[in-house]
Parts: structure tokens; C-alpha cells; sequence
């Protein structure tokens, strides 16, 4: 390993790997952070090299000073996974190679099924015929093709970087690209990971002419670059609205790669954005066909499997094709639970078709609500459709594959209890999880507050809104709150708000406004009678301290009637559009 500042990743990079070798060998380029003293407690083979702007360079020192027989390299930011096959065993079984391309699965978020999949040359023989080259994304030199094999398994893992550190990294690498392309102008290598900087950093304008060039440049015998340059370019001018052209290169490329799975996906996102439904389903079938592409090709999880069938649902929907739409939601939420867009769309269709309590009875029937992120969400979308009393419902009957119950769901529960017409159930909630060390945030004190105050407890509710008011962050919704609480007791308000507080006094008595509409009468807990009216009389009295505020709060209080006028309008369009034509 070479490394430079990774006292956040390293540790982690090496417990993965500290099993699986018999030699960790550290080259440290000049860190500033406690990288060296991690890395010691790892292995004495510690080195320290002056950074001079060559990878290759820093690279080959720490291989230099290896004694086993093979070398793995690996970064920082990257952990092996050796649970698809073990270096040892790969060694041992494949006597004739003195190298390995491995899996690199690259990571777009913080969801295991999100990745992009990429071989690497990371295992070699410790010989003098493989050493890095370049000075910027270097590379093992392969004399003797032949010698070299592609494994599936192990898998090296690299996670994201945050944006500021990703776009630092871009920053350093297209400088010392420029530099390399100074020297070396026609190499379509170095074309490419322009292209690849530029693109990573939004402008796929500056991006695009590279990667052109590249894919011009590279042939078949270089199809590791290839693939992905193919992709990039159609990325490009996608991004760029140039859809017609993208299209003509997934048919060329298609033609010549007609396994290439990734080929068909991106055709069929094509096709889809441009409205052509019938014509991207064909796309989206044919990559469900292939499978997975041949190693060495550059590949997307899902485009052989979740991702294509949530498309080809929202094409089947697009048609309304409502019955074939639901299908293939339910398959990709099947094969990957965690990738959950579908369930977005599976809800709206349920919700059309079924009213909300059907919707709530068939997705817990069909196992929805026993997986955690799946809960958690579907928990969100009742209460943002307006039926708090299945939000809460979501999370009290969730099954046992979603387990058991933490804070994060505590806090939903308690805030949805609030309105759904369970103020005291909410506010025993919020006690326990004061009693368990854990701090009520500034969005959840205003619904204890609102609790209190659909209670009737003024008293309360003034103490837990003055101590929001200590709070920075908490003085503007606890303005609101107290002018609240004045006009529920004693009908008048108690000031008006500096100018620079009243856009942030006017969106928190929006929130309670939309919140109080969400209630949905009901039965109602013993002695809580008075909750019902309580809702309607709130929602008065903000739309009172709205419209007295000033004429900014009239104005937003109009908007937010039409954005809700809109939302039923277009909810409306949803549930009724697809029939409207036979009446037509």
C-alpha cells in the first residue's frame, strides 16, 4: 500500500485484509494525520517516500521492499472480501497464472446493492516483469497476456468518498493528468481518465471530447477501458440532452457487444426518458435476458436484474399497464429489498386502486413490513399522503425480519402519534427516550410541544417551548409556538418577530399547519375526547397567526394552499386519468 492522510480509512482497510496475508508492507507519502501510528500497530513494514507527483514511482518503492512471493496492492479507502474466495485458494488452484485480475466493486452510496463492478490487476507474482506504470492511475505492465487470469472472488470493496474529498482527488489527478498529457498527447489512456475527472466533477461538457477521443483510440484488446468509455460517452450526452446521438451509439456498440447487458439498460433509460415506452421495454427485457456481461466488461449491479425491472415497471405504468407495473416492482424489491424506488411506485398504484387501508393490508400481507428500510419508508409515505394512523400502524406491526424496534423508530412512532390522534401515547414516547439519554431534537420538540397544546396543557407547553427557546437553532419555532399557545389560552398574540426571523416563523407554522391537517378522526384514547376539535381549532389558529403576520405570511400561506390544491389535483390525475378516456 502507498497512503497519505488516511487516519479515517486505514484501520478498517487493513482488519480486512490482516488475515488473509502474510506481509503488510506501508509506504506513507507524507501524512499529517495519525496514518503512520495506525499503521504500526498493523506491521513493522512502515516506510516513509517524498511524494513527488508519481504514483508509479511510490508504488514500486513499496513493492521493492516485499519478500512473499505474491503481492496484493491495495488503497486505503478499498477492504477485501474474501467470503467469494480466498487468495490462497485461488493461487493454489490456478498453478499456470502468475496474475490476477479481481473484482473491484465500487461503491455509488452507502447501499450494498449500489455498486459498480470493474476488474482490476491487483495480484502478481513478486517479480521485476510487474511494476507499475504512470504517474497518475498507474498500472501493472502485462508482458504475457496468457499469464494473466480473472477470478471472481476475492472481491475488494471501495467505498465512496465524501464530495469534498472526491472532488479534492479530482482536483490533484487532473493536474498531474495535464501534466502527463503535456508529455504524451495522442495516449488514449490518459484521454480517458480526463474524461473521467471532468465527468466526475459535472462537466460533462469538458468531459465528453476525451472520452470521444478515447473510445476512437481503443480497441477490442483494450476492452477494459473500452467498456466503461462507451458508457461515459452515452452518460455525457445524456447529460447533455443529446439523447438521439446517445441512442445511435448503444445501437452501434449493441450490435458489436450484443451481450453487453450495461448496453441495453442505458438504450432502454434512453429510450424511457425520451417517452418512447414501448420501444425502452424492449430495451429493459433483452438486459434482463442476458444476465450478467463477461468479466473484464465494466458493469452496473442491477442492470441484469432489480434495476431493469423497476424500469420496465415504470414504462408497463407509463402505458397503464398497471398489473404487468405492480409485477415488476414486487420482483426487483424481491431481489434486492434494500433498492427501494419501487416501493415509491407500488405505493401510489396500491394507494389508487385500493384506498389507504387496503393499501396498508395487502403491502403487510405481502411481507413489506418485514424489512427495516422498508418499514421506515412506507412509514413516511402514509404520513406524508395524509393517514398518520398507518404510519404509526407500519411500525407497531412491522414483522419480525424487520427487528426489533430502535430509536430512530421510537422517534417516528412518537411524532406520528402526535397526529394521528394519540397525544399521550406520543408524549409517554418522547419521556422514554428522554429517560434513555437520548436529546429531543428541534423537529420533535415542536411536536411535543403541539401535543401539549392539543391537550390543553398551556402550562407545559409554555416551559418546553422556553426551553427551546434556548436552543440557536430553536428560538424561531419556539416565537411561533408561544404565539400559538397565546392565541389558543387567551386569544391574542405576544409580538411579532424580527424581519430576519419571520421566513423561518412562517415555515414552521406551515409545518404545523400541513401536520394538523394530516388527523384523521378516529377512535380516540380514553379521556382524550377533546383531541379531535383540538386539531381543527390549531390549524385556525395558525392560519390566524399567518395571516396577521404580515403580508410575507399571507403570501406563503396562498402558495401553500395552491401547492395542496395542486397535489390533489395531480393525485386525482393519477388515481381517475387512465379511465378518463373512455368518457372522453
Amino acid at each position: 500500500m502507498i497512503v497519505r492522510n488516511e487516519e479515517a480509512n486505514l484501520a478498517a482497510c487493513l482488519d480486512s485484509v490482516k488475515g488473509a496475508v502474510d506481509e503488510i508492507v506501508i509506504v506513507d507519502t507524507g501524512s499529517t494525520d495519525r496514518t503512520v501510528e495506525i499503521a504500526r500497530r498493523y506491521t513493522g513494514k512502515v516506510y516513509r517516500y517524498p511524494w513527488h507527483g508519481d504514483f508509479s514511482a511510490a508504488r514500486n518503492y513499496a513493492l521493492a521492499r516485499t519478500k512473499s512471493d505474491w503481492i496484493l496492492s491495495l488503497d486505503a479507502d478499498e477492504e477485501l472480501d474474501t467470503s467469494p474466495g480466498d487468495l490462497r485458494s485461488l493461487i493454489n488452484n490456478n498453478s499456470g497464472y502468475e496474475a490476477f485480475f479481481l473484482p473491484l466493486h465500487n461503491r455509488t452510496t452507502e447501499n450494498p446493492g449500489d455498486y459498480n463492478r470493474f476488474f482490476v490487476l491487483r495480484l502478481f507474482r513478486n517479480k521485476a516483469g510487474y511494476r507499475f506504470q504512470g504517474v497518475i492511475h498507474e498500472q501493472v505492465v502485462i508482458s504475457r497476456p496468457e499469464a494473466v487470469g480473472t477470478a471472481q472472488g476475492p472481491v475488494i470493496w471501495h467505498r465512496p468518498l465524501s464530495k469534498r474529498e472526491r472532488n479534492r482527488k479530482r482536483g490533484r489527478n487532473l493536474a498531474l493528468l495535464r501534466q502527463a498529457v503535456a508529455a504524451d498527447p495522442a495516449n488514449p489512456f490518459l484521454q480517458y481518465y480526463l474524461g473521467v475527472e471532468w465527468l466526475g466533477l459535472g462537466k460533462a461538457e469538458r468531459a465528453l471530447p476525451y472520452l470521444q477521443e478515447a473510445l476512437k483510440q481503443l480497441t477490442d484488446g483494450h476492452i477494459l477501458f473500452r467498456a466503461p468509455a462507451i458508457r461515459l460517452v452515452i452518460a455525457c450526452l445524456r447529460a447533455l440532452g443529446n439523447l438521439d446521438e446517445a441512442i445511435c451509439i448503444c445501437m452501434e456498440e449493441s450490435q458489436r457487444y450484443p451481450f453487453y447487458t450495461d448496453l441495453f439498460f442505458d438504450g432502454g433509460i434512453l429510450f424511457e426518458e425520451k417517452g418512447e415506452y414501448e420501444i425502452a421495454l424492449k430495451w429493459f427485457k433483452e438486459a434482463l435476458h442476458l444476465g450478467q456481461p463477461p468479466p473484464l466488461f465494466s458493469h452496473t449491479n442491477g442492470t441484469e436484474s432489480f434495476l431493469s425491472l423497476y424500469h420496465l415497471g415504470y414504462c408497463h405504468e407509463k402505458l397503464a399497464m398497471f398489473k404487468e407495473a405492480k409485477n415488476c416492482y414486487e420482483k426487483a424489491l424481491a431481489l434486492n429489498p434494500a433498492y427501494l424506488y419501487p416501493l415509491y411506485n407500488l405505493f401510489l398504484l396500491h394507494l389508487a386502486e385500493k384506498g389507504p387501508q387496503g393499501t396498508f393490508d395487502h403491502l403487510k400481507a405481502a411481507g413489506h413490513l418485514n424489512h427495516p428500510q422498508q418499514v421506515v419508508v412506507l412509514a413516511d409515505l402514509f404520513f406524508e399522503a395524509g393517514f398518520p394512523d398507518l404510519a404509526c400502524a407500519c411500525i407497531e406491526e412491522a414483522g419480525p425480519g424487520a427487528g426489533s424496534p430502535t430509536e430512530v423508530h421510537a422517534r417516528r412512532l412518537a411524532r406520528f402519534c402526535v397526529y394521528a390522534g394519540r397525544c399521550e401515547h406520543a408524549l409517554s414516547l418522547m419521556e422514554r427516550i428522554r429517560h434513555a439519554g437520548g436529546e429531543i431534537d428541534t423537529s420533535l420538540a415542536i411536536d411535543e410541544i403541539v401535543a401539549l397544546m392539543l391537550k390543553e396543557d398551556y402550562r407545559l407547553a409554555k416551559i418546553r417551548t422556553i426551553s427551546l427557546w434556548r436552543r440557536p437553532q430553536g428560538r424561531s419555532p419556539a416565537w411561533t409556538l408561544l404565539n400559538l399557545i397565546s392565541l389558543l389560552g387567551n386569544s391574542s398574540r405576544c409580538g411579532r418577530p424580527e424581519k430576519n426571523r419571520e421566513p423561518a416563523v412562517i415555515e414552521t407554522a406551515l409545518t404545523i399547519l400541513e401536520n394538523c391537517l394530516r388527523y384523521r378522526p378516529g377512535p380516540l384514547e380514553p379521556g382524550n375526547d377533546r383531541v379531535s376539535s383540538g386539531y381543527h381549532r390549531l390549524a385556525q389558529e395558525t392560519i390566524k397567526l399567518l395571516t396577521s403576520l404580515s403580508p410575507r405570511g399571507c403570501i406563503a400561506l396562498c402558495a401553500y394552499l395552491k401547492e395542496k390544491a395542486s397535489a390533489a389535483r395531480h393525485m386525482l390525475d393519477y388515481k381517475c386519468g387512465p379511465a378518463r378516456g373512455l368518457f372522453s
